[in-house]
């Protein structure tokens, strides 16, 4: 008869298996060489017991002077809420306890003995086919670019816009997944969220440029306007040799594909600029390779909306003190050792989504 550890460790092993029993029994066989191994019928009729009869047949505690203290599970309840989170791995710690009949405190005590992390979705961009091999082809030419010039990042402007509101932050809370592993569970999104206040900002050289407010929505001529007009005098702030040598990327919104806007950064860059259409393409639907989408804006979002703003002008002056407040350092490690990073995880991915699983 197998006692008290070995039947949990087939009830992990049952889930582990996705309900299978011979394979249960396998694995079992395999993990667990020095015990014995009971039919593969015998994983299943573990599970149903608990589902029918809600119980198990005790184990004798045979240690004299020690009365069992209430609030510890016992075999029968741990194994109900093993077996109910390996069918439920979405539940709820509330609906787990209430499904199993035991306490709150309880349900959490079993899942964090057994090492059971509720893990949440990523947002995640959703990806089109041709996508990989366009974001391949950009990662392999800006890894042959560091090569020849060590020192290209530093002279690369990163920008982006983004809409804030006082929605605030896109809320994960209620999406959970019990498991004792990773299963790197992910939301697939098909759209970037709009908000009210748009916001333009840039990244060059451990700087930030902007914020730069704007009001409706972005149209070519508009974005034409911003670059030919307040870029210069943003840029204006840094020395003759990275301007000299800066090298701009914007991604594929529709005001930056605009003909008049095409032909300005051809003009004004030559061919030293990234986008949808430039000289070097830039991969859609890539914000997780984006230092301003990866990094900036959640870091701003975080710090906005920590105490809500009342009022638009409000929201504007956190946005400005949030920015006024990062580090030289912060966005070197973002434009640079956190680009490295994100790019090879990229590629190990077959480039496709990855954030799910990089730390």
């Amino acid at each position: 008869m197998a006692n008290y550890s070995e039947k949990t460790d087939m009830v992990l092993i049952f889930g582990e298996c996705h309900q299978n029993s011979r394979n249960a029994a396998a694995l079992y066989a395999e993990r667990y060489p020095e015990r014995y191994h009971p039919p593969h019928n015998y994983f299943l009729r573990i599970v149903i017991n608990l589902r029918e009869n809600g119980e198990l047949p005790a184990i004798v505690n045979h240690r004299r002077n020690r009365r069992p203290r209430v609030h510890e599970p016992n075999e029968n309840e741990e194994l109900q809420v093993l077996a109910y989170i390996q069918i439920n791995p979405h539940s709820s710690v509330r609906n787990l306890a209430r499904e199993v009949g035991v306490s709150v405190g309880k349900a959490h005590s079993i899942l964090k003995k057994h090492k059971f992390h509720a893990y949440r979705p990523n947002i995640i961009q959703h990806l089109i086919p041709d996508d990989s091999d366009r974001r391949l082809t950009f990662i392999a030419w800006l890894m042959v670019k560091i090569q020849e010039e060590p020192l290209f990042l530093n002279y690369v402007c990163w920008t982006d816009e983004s809409k804030f509101t006082n929605n605030g932050v896109i809320n994960k809370q209620n999406n959970r997944y019990w498991s004792d592993t990773n299963p790197h569970w992910t939301n697939d999104s098909n759209f970037q969220h709009v908000w009210g206040t748009n916001v333009w900002c840039g990244l060059l050289c451990g700087r930030l440029l902007g914020p730069y407010f704007y009001n409706g929505t972005l149209t070519g001529r508009r974005y034409l306007d911003f670059l030919s007009n307040t870029l210069p005098t943003f840029l204006d702030e840094f020395n003759l040799d990275t301007r000299m040598n800066l090298f701009f990327q914007q991604d594929g919104a529709p005001a930056h594909n605009a003909i008049i806007v095409r032909e300005y950064l051809n003009q004004t860059f030559g061919h030293k600029w990234m986008g949808t259409y430039g000289p070097v393409q830039w991969p859609p639907r890539s914000p997780d390779i984006t230092p301003l989408d990866y990094f900036l804006w959640g870091h701003l979002k975080t710090v906005v909306y920590a105490n809500p703003p009342i009022n638009i002008e409000d929201l504007k002056n956190k946005i400005i003190i949030a920015c006024s407040e990062l580090t030289q350092d912060q966005i070197i490690t973002a434009t640079q050792r956190e680009l490295l990073r994100r790019m090879e995880a990229c590629v190990e991915n077959n480039c496709n989504n990855f954030e799910q699983f990089i730390e």
